[in-house]
Formats: structure tokens, sequence, C-alpha cells
């Protein structure tokens, strides 16, 4: 399901992927204090964030919910509207040649966005690493990749990278998630340094780390009386952002997920990511 609704999800992020977080995500809240009770209509994510900064912007993370079946119909009878349209248009331009299909053209959706950025300044904790609590809609989620100041799409990882599902009631504990420019050595741990300094020159090129929460992980004072479950990931492989500014892959995640010469490798199944 995941890979046959990722083209469609990332349509959804906003006309062009490199604003894709400009607009708000409806029913996305970043909390800086500590609910005395989950709404059980609601999920919860719990991450904590690396506070690496590229000038003046803070590196933030970006999520991608799969969109519900009524929220791919919305926007499908919204694209084929817009399609129709223009539809005499486009046969006079073709002269007689093939007319661009419907999924080729280039269309602005005026419909929610599914994706949101983190906003580092908005915690719950802080410190090194700051601790920040999102309440969202419960669904699935992908680490879809890199922003600055939670506004831009710099980079996605659509290369590879790993989805978890969000349960309504119930905080689920990320663990920690890393992001920097890797042209260079990083100071920020876990990250591939995989492009290398020549690529300096077309701009940066962000990556993402992610360090999954276990048992043991502490989690603030104010969440102990809350349900609270580690995210179950799982490897995704490669799909098409056709705006992004750049591409690159999440890190490796230690039996989750692993890359074999480009392959996205699902480490639970030993098998290519789907």
């Amino acid at each position: 399901m995941i890979r046959a609704a990722l083209t469609i999800a990332a349509a959804l992020l906003v006309a062009t992927p490199a604003t894709a977080v400009k607009r708000e995500a409806p029913g996305v809240t970043q909390l800086r204090v500590a609910p005395a009770r989950l709404d059980p209509a609601k999920a919860y994510l719990l991450v904590q964030s690396s506070r690496a900064k590229s000038g003046l912007f803070p590196v933030e993370h970006v999520l991608l919910r799969i969109p519900s079946e009524a929220e791919l119909a919305a926007f499908r009878a919204a694209r084929d509207e817009a399609y129709n349209a223009r539809l005499a248009k486009l046969q006079k331009q073709a002269k007689g040649g093939p007319v661009p299909a419907v999924e080729e053209i280039p269309f602005d959706y005026k419909g929610a966005s599914n994706a949101f950025g983190t906003k580092g300044g908005e915690f719950l904790v802080d410190g090194e690493m700051r601790t920040l609590l999102m309440e969202v809609p419960a669904g699935t989620y992908l680490l879809y990749g890199v922003a600055l100041g939670s506004r831009a799409l710099i980079t996605c990882n659509c290369l590879g990278t790993v989805a978890f599902v969000a349960k309504p009631g119930v905080i689920t504990n990320m663990g920690a998630l890393y992001a920097d420019k890797v042209h260079k050595e990083s100071p920020v741990p876990n990250l591939e340094d995989n492009v290398g300094p020549d690529m300096f020159n077309y701009g940066f090129i962000m990556g993402q780390a992610l360090v999954p929460a276990t048992a043991a992980s502490p989690v603030p004072a104010g969440l102990h009386d809350l349900p609270i479950e580690l995210a179950d990931y799982h490897a995704v492989g490669l799909f098409h952002e056709a705006g992004a500014p750049s591409i690159n892959r999440l890190a490796p995640v230690p039996g989750v997920l692993r890359y074999d010469r480009g392959k996205v490798i699902d480490v639970k199944t030993d098998q290519k990511a789907r």
C-alpha cells in the first residue's frame, strides 16, 4: 500500500515539493507542555531531535502521512477536474500528436497537506537533543526528508527510508532523529558521509539518521503515566519526488534498514524493500 500511495502522497504535499511544508497540515500540533491525558482520536509522536543549523535556519525533519482513501479520492477528483478544464488546450498544443496524460501534467492541489516539518523551537524538554511531542492524525508515517526552518523540503529520502504506524490514543516513541549537511564530515553523529565535497558546487545535500527508541530510552517525567509504545519501523524502497531540490537516503538503521549497491533492504525480512 505504501509504495502505491507514495506518488499521490507526494502530490498532496503541495504544488511545488520544494515548498512542501509551507501549508499547515490539519490536525498537527506540537506541544510545549505534557498533556494530562491523551485524546483517544489522536496519535502522538515523541522524538529527540538534533539541533543542527544551516546558516540561520535550523535543520528540521519532514514526516509524511500516507493519505486515506477519502483523501486520495478528493485529490484525484480535483486533479481530473483541472485536467479536463485544460484538455482542449492540451489537444491543440499536441497538434495531432499524443496528449499528455493526467498524471503528466503539473497540478496545484489546494487541499489539505499530509506532510509537516518539525519545529525545533517548540519543544517539550530543552537540551543538546530537544524533546518534541506532536499531536497528529493516526496513520502510517514516513521519514520523508529534511527541511530548513520547517518551511521547505530540501532533501527527500527518495533512495530509501522507513515507515511506522502511529496508533490513536498512544504516544509512539520514535527515538532520536539527526539531520545535517553531508557534503563534508558532520559533527552530528550517525549520518552517512556518502555524497562528498564535490557536490557542494550544486548546493547543500542534507542527510537524516534515525536511532530508534528502546525500552531503556528515557522519557519526560510528565509522560510516565500515559500509554507509550516504541515505533515499529520497517524499510521503504525507492520512490519518486519530482520536485525535491536534492535526493538522498536515510542512513542505515541496524536491524531495520540497510543498502546493497543501491538496493534498499528490509533487514527484518532480508528482502528488497517495497
